[in-house]
Formats: C-alpha cells, sequence, structure tokens
C-alpha cells in the first residue's frame, strides 16, 4: 500500500460519506502490502447530531412510519473501524488546499486527502416573493427533525383541515402520500411544471403515480404560474404547506477555497467521472456533486441526487484512497454506473433504471401498465441505425414480466 495517505477527512456524515468509508476499508484490505493500513485515520465531520442514516427514510420511514433517526441507521460497522472517528455536531467552517486543513469547532486538523460529501438542503423558497407563505404554517423536509415536526402536525387534522404540497416532484408526491395516509385532512398538490415528476419520470409513469393519488384523496394541479399558484392557495387556505420544489447542493466550503464550482440553478462541485475536484488531493461525492466527463465522444454534465449515485461515487473514491491510488486509473467511472430511483407510495414501488426521463431524441414505450403493475421503457435512436435502444425502464410490481423488463437497458429494439 501507499504511505501518502494517512489523514483523511470526510466532511458530510451521508450515505456518500459512510459508503467511502466502507469501500476504503475494503480496499485497504485486499491491497498487497497492508502493513501500515493502521496508520491511517479518517475523520468524518458531519452538522448532524445523527450517525450516518439512510436520507431517503426521511420520507419514506420517518414521515410515513414514524421511524427515529435510529431505526434507519446505516450499519456501524465501517465506523467502528480503528481510525475511524465520527465527529457529531461538528460544522467544518474553513478548508485550506495549500495548507491541507481544515477548521472545525475551533480546531484545526491536517489531512493529507480531503472528501467534501456535504449534500445538499431544501431549496427556501422566498417570503417576499411568495406572500401566500405569511401566517401560515408552512414546512420543509430534509432532516429526521423537519420529518418528525411535520408527521406530529398532521396527525392533529382533520376532515375539515385542508393541506397543500407545493411541488410535484418525487419527495413531494411522497408527502402528500404521507399526509394522506397519516391524516384525515384532504391533499392538494400544487405543480407549475406541466407534468409532475417530469425530470425524473417518462410521461406515462407521471400520469400513473398522478392516478393513484388521485385513489387516495389527493388533487393534483400542474401547470401553474406564480400568480395562479398563490391564488389557488388562498383558496385552499390550508392549515399546513408543505414545500417541496428542489434542493440546493451544500458548495460553500468548495467556493471559498477556490473549488471549482458549476454555474447556475443547481450547480455542484465540479469533479471528473472518478471524483476529483480541481484541487488537487480533494475529491466530492453524494448530492453536492455535479460530473463533467465524455460519454460515447460527447461531452456531459451529471448532477446526481439519489442514493444510487451517491453510494457508487463514493464506493470509487473510496477504493482509490484505500488502493493508495489517487490517479482515477481503473478506479471505475461514475459515467459507467448505471442509475437507480425508487419511491414508494400507497405501498407501491416505483423504480427507475438508467435515463428513464424524457430528452429531445428520447420517447416512451409503454408496454404494461395497470393500478397495481406498469413498464415504460424510454427509448433513443441506436448510435448504428439498427433500431431504438433502450436508455432507461420504469416499473411498478413484482410479476415475471415486470421483473424481466428490468434487464431491458440496453437492449436494441428492432423495427
Amino acid at each position: 500500500m501507499s504511505t501518502s495517505t494517512h489523514r483523511i477527512a470526510v466532511i458530510g456524515g451521508g450515505v456518500a460519506a459512510h459508503t467511502l468509508v466502507k469501500a476504503y476499508a475494503t480496499a485497504s484490505d485486499a491491497a498487497s502490502d497492508a502493513s501500515d493500513a493502521s496508520d491511517t485515520t479518517i475523520d468524518i465531520f458531519t452538522t448532524e447530531p445523527h450517525a450516518p442514516y439512510r436520507r431517503p427514510e426521511v420520507n419514506k420511514g420517518i414521515l410515513l412510519k414514524g421511524k427515529t433517526p435510529a431505526d434507519v441507521a446505516l450499519p456501524a460497522a465501517p465506523l467502528e473501524t480503528p481510525g475511524v472517528t465520527l465527529h457529531l455536531s461538528t460544522p467544518v467552517t474553513h478548508i485550506d488546499t495549500d495548507a491541507r486543513t481544515l477548521t472545525a469547532g475551533g480546531t484545526t486538523y491536517q489531512w493529507d486527502q480531503l472528501v467534501i460529501a456535504t449534500g445538499a438542503g431544501p431549496r427556501l423558497l422566498d417570503p417576499a416573493e411568495t406572500p401566500w407563505q405569511a401566517g401560515r404554517d408552512v414546512h420543509y423536509i430534509r432532516t429526521p427533525e423537519h420529518s418528525t415536526a411535520l408527521r406530529a402536525r398532521l396527525d392533529e387534522l382533520d376532515a375539515e383541515d385542508t393541506v397543500v404540497v407545493v411541488g410535484g416532484g418525487v419527495l413531494g408526491l411522497e408527502a402528500a402520500s404521507a399526509a394522506t395516509t397519516i391524516g384525515d385532512a384532504p391533499v392538494h398538490v400544487l405543480e407549475m411544471a406541466d407534468e409532475v415528476c417530469s425530470r425524473m419520470l417518462p410521461p406515462a409513469a407521471s400520469q400513473w403515480l398522478r392516478e393513484r393519488h388521485a385513489e387516495n384523496r389527493v388533487s393534483v394541479t400542474c401547470g401553474l404560474d406564480a400568480a395562479a399558484l398563490a391564488a389557488e392557495i388562498d383558496r385552499l387556505d390550508p392549515a399546513v404547506v408543505v414545500v417541496s420544489v428542489g434542493a440546493v447542493r451544500d458548495t460553500m466550503l468548495a467556493e471559498d477555497a477556490g473549488i471549482a464550482v458549476g454555474s447556475g440553478p443547481g450547480g455542484g462541485i465540479i469533479v471528473d467521472p472518478a471524483g476529483r475536484t480541481s484541487a488537487p488531493n480533494v475529491w466530492a461525492v453524494g448530492d453536492c456533486v455535479e460530473v463533467h466527463g465524455v460519454v460515447d465522444g460527447v461531452e456531459v454534465t451529471v448532477r446526481p441526487e439519489d442514493e444510487g449515485s451517491a453510494r457508487a461515487l463514493g464506493t470509487i473514491v473510496g477504493r482509490q484512497l484505500g488502493a493508495g491510488n489517487d490517479s482515477g486509473d481503473a478506479a471505475g467511472s461514475y459515467l459507467e454506473e448505471q442509475r437507480r430511483g425508487w419511491t414508494n407510495q400507497y405501498g407501491l414501488m416505483l423504480n427507475t433504471l438508467g435515463e428513464a426521463g424524457l430528452v429531445e431524441g428520447r420517447r416512451e414505450q409503454v408496454e404494461l401498465s395497470s393500478p397495481e403493475e406498469l413498464v415504460v421503457y424510454t427509448v433513443a435512436p441506436a448510435a448504428d441505425g439498427s433500431g431504438d435502444v433502450v436508455v432507461g425502464v420504469t416499473t411498478v410490481g413484482r410479476s415475471p414480466e415486470v421483473r424481466a423488463a428490468k434487464g431491458a437497458v440496453g437492449t436494441v429494439l428492432t423495427a
């Protein structure tokens, strides 16, 4: 094993950080010369008071089922490895890439390799631009504390009350599903786009979700501009408003340290497919990143925001650090990983594999659709002109047909 990496610092205590530490341990154990492995220290700094937990469970477990962070915690074993220290409730306030130091809790720590895994936070609406917030009980969902507070509030409501969810993405629809499951109040989802989950899903899958919500006392209104949305909220006069309008990647520390960050809304810490940032010996993983690379000769930018992506890039970086390899060679490429997503609503699990959303040049092909099952292929022209290739699959259900469809990504559909 290389002896150049002894002090690893990880900023962030989510899924990506946890996966990285686990992958590091596996790779270092497998290295040909592991005699110095015990000299390595890994310090993990997190602003949260909880050990790493599965962030999708903030909606799916804590809000919907009343679980606690301990109930949805990730396995403790990687964090109990000798040399690993988890610093809870310890925000990092400064990074110095030249001196290779960071400041946390008033203490300066040296590092040889730094991994930024700061994640993302909810996009907050400006009260000055959304006067309908004034005097209303407005909730955002990102942490266990958010979900616990919202669950308690929803449980207080009765059929005479109303809940409004602003935002028809996956998290917004999960919040709507939870609200109608927990309480008796009718729920209204208000979305500015023309369809729910339009970035993640093909239209047929979005429509399928809308139908399931309609069956469960949830109305969905799409295509609203800001004025129409405000008017609808005033008309409904909700007891509770849940806002779920996207996430903002936490890039502040990286920006302050001079590390390259993407421009525009949703921009993240720029990394290559191996997780390297613009600064030597600094990596980034999880929801805080945007990945720049080349696929089939075309430059691409991917802004991941799902647990599978956090695990994939965390594994790639952990393997490199564990093997003492900071070149990125033979470590794998995030852009070669098949993306996966899922959401559980009303007891039905919707899964996506590959590139399920529609963009220019893609179309959807519905293979199966019923209230309990769904198979939709997202297809694009094959590079060799032989037909359409399946680039994404959206499924619901567990029948043999549904399970078989999950293996269709990459299949060429000939005319």
